[in-house]
């Protein structure tokens, strides 16, 4: 599955950077997925005091990537996102919202049906 957009430890929604370069006058964020067996590892306070120090970002994958240079980035997937307006980002929480809204009751619908 791949990665369409991350939400970074410092409150920005970043979008997957396409081919084209990112919009003029936009942060850049460049991280590397940490492996199932590091995350796992991890406890929530390790990650909090990890995005104390560096830049963290969970992606729409349901991975975690670590700004670039924190960790050796070999063999890992890389995420490249821009920084989304504040207009982008309550659009993009809408939208998952309202598909959020729809799974759920798709969900209880085919439980009760079971």
């Amino acid at each position: 599955m791949a990665t369409e957009f991350a939400l970074a430890s410092d409150g920005t929604l970043y979008f997957q950077l396409e081919d084209e370069p990112p919009p003029p006058d936009r942060p850049v964020f460049v991280g590397y997925a940490l492996h199932a067996e590091e995350a796992m590892k991890l406890t929530a306070a390790d990650l909090l005091v990890w995005a104390l120090l560096h830049k963290l970002a969970l992606g729409s994958d349901g991975r975690v990537y670590v700004e670039a240079g924190v960790i050796d980035a070999e063999g890992r997937d890389v995420f490249r996102g821009h920084a989304a307006t504040a207009e982008e980002a309550t659009r993009a929480a809408d939208a998952l919202h309202r598909a959020a809204f729809n799974i759920t009751v798709e969900v209880f619908a085919r439980k009760r049906a079971a």
